[in-house]
């Protein structure tokens, strides 16, 4: 499932940008066919790492994409993108990425929940209790 599409790392990077991070040919012009094919992978990267996040906790793929979790997306998909070809990162990249990943992080322990997902197990209190990922308990919450 995309969380974001090729019109959001459009957006992100604008067409000078795409143009230099999907220029396969080095002729400073990216073909259509090239442009799409990078935009495409970069995408399904970004999606894998949202689904192992999210994953343990509701059933995929979601019918509907968050808000929160596009912008995930998004910062994911760009830096992938920006690192095709061995190609130096911008910082802002890196660190929106690093943040994303944090946060995504975050979800997958169950230290967080992901804004406008709906977690299956929020109607059934006895599946609360058994979702997602194993939990240690502390003797003092015993």
């Amino acid at each position: 499932m995309s969380y974001c599409d090729r019109r959001d790392l459009i957006e992100r990077l604008s067409e000078t940008g795409l143009l230099a991070v999907a220029d396969d040919g080095d002729d400073d012009a990216a073909q259509t066919g090239e442009m799409a094919a990078s935009l495409d992978r970069a995408i399904a990267a970004a999606a894998s790492e949202v689904d192992a996040a999210i994953g343990p906790w509701t059933r995929l793929p979601l019918t509907d994409v968050s808000e929160w979790l596009r912008q995930r997306a998004i910062d994911l998909a760009a830096e992938h993108l920006a690192e095709r070809k061995g190609a130096h990162v911008p910082a802002s990249f890196q660190s929106a990425a690093a943040r994303s990943r944090a946060w995504l992080e975050q979800v997958r322990r169950g230290e967080f929940r992901a804004p406008g997902v709906v977690y299956p197990a929020d109607a059934f209190p006895l599946e609360q209790r058994r979702a997602g990922l194993p939990r240690v308990r502390s003797e003092e919450h015993t």
